[in-house]
């Protein structure tokens, strides 16, 4: 059972890894497409595209924010390692509350073209820095997911 349960928290780890990375390459190219294009040219290519974006990142959501879980109740008699994966957890919980109450909203806007074409440069530019918060609680999820699977480890003496 112990090697299943390293086996599972290196898919955490995985998971939260490529969750982070994916939402680094959101705000490095797509969004600085996204600014770059004339804002009926963008609402256009969301309408088209961005449901591309949520079928490839959706299972990386979802596997982020299940995992730590899942893996804290593997490690639940491990005092040193559940920490870390409940901290991981919440970090994932963080997320996905900033997710549900403002990109939702915004990104539907974007994909029913409901905006307004004035404030799209307002929007995105706040959409940016909201993503960077998302940044930083994904990376530090997968951090603590790490420490947590280090901490897990059978010691070598």
């Amino acid at each position: 059972m112990r090697k299943i349960s390293i086996l599972i928290q290196v898919i955490s780890i995985a998971c939260l890894g490529a969750f982070a990375g994916a939402m680094i390459m959101l705000n490095t190219a797509i969004l600085s497409f996204w600014k770059k294009a004339a804002p009926e040219d963008f609402l256009d290519w969301y309408a088209d595209y961005a449901s591309g974006i949520m079928d490839a990142t959706g299972p990386l959501v979802m596997s982020s924010l299940i995992l730590p879980l899942v893996c804290f109740f593997l490690v639940i008699k491990n005092k040193q390692s559940r920490i870390y994966w409940i901290i991981s957890f919440s970090l994932s919980v963080i997320i996905m509350i900033i997710t549900m109450g403002y990109f939702v909203g915004v990104n539907t806007s974007f994909a029913e073209q409901s905006i307004e074409l004035v404030q799209i440069k307002e929007t995105l530019d706040t959409w940016g820095r909201n993503h960077l918060i998302r940044i930083s609680l994904a990376f530090a999820s997968a951090l603590f997911a790490g420490i947590g699977l280090v901490k897990y480890l059978p010691k070598n003496k």
